[in-house]
């Protein structure tokens, strides 16, 4: 959706730093503000609030989110790259967010273990290993 409202194509390869730079490029052009790190996931969340969170007044749901941005959702059984979650917004609100738990233990530890180099390049909202968990 990002895409088709911003005329922009960009890949899914949301390591790949070609499509970061894609991303970083549109946020700048649109002048929204985006602290570093100027992450895949950070970049994709400020575009999915200027493209699609901001204009939603009637109730709607925002579903199957990348995997890069939910990385305790489960990844979707029939479409690759994105997750088995979803946001239901209201007046440009979000009124809940939910989502198929990912319950396989070395997919969990991989995205801790992204969680944790975005922690540690300054991501505030990313968390660190649980190893309890």
């Amino acid at each position: 959706e990002i895409e088709r409202l911003s005329g922009t194509t960009f890949g899914r390869d949301f390591s790949d730093p070609a499509v970061v730079k894609d991303l970083d490029n549109l946020v700048a052009k649109l002048e929204l503000d985006c602290p570093p790190p100027r992450s895949a996931a950070r970049l994709l969340d400020k575009l999915c609030g200027h493209y699609i969170e901001d204009h939603i007044v009637n109730p709607a749901f925002i579903t199957e989110h990348p995997q890069i941005m939910s990385p305790l959702a489960k990844w979707h059984r029939s479409k690759p790259g994105v997750t088995e979650r979803f946001e239901m917004f209201v007046n440009t609100k979000e009124i809940c967010n939910a989502y198929t738990e990912l319950n396989d233990p070395e997919r969990q530890l991989q995205c801790f273990m992204g969680q944790a180099v975005a922690a540690a390049d300054g991501d505030d909202e990313a968390q660190g290993v649980d190893h309890d968990y």
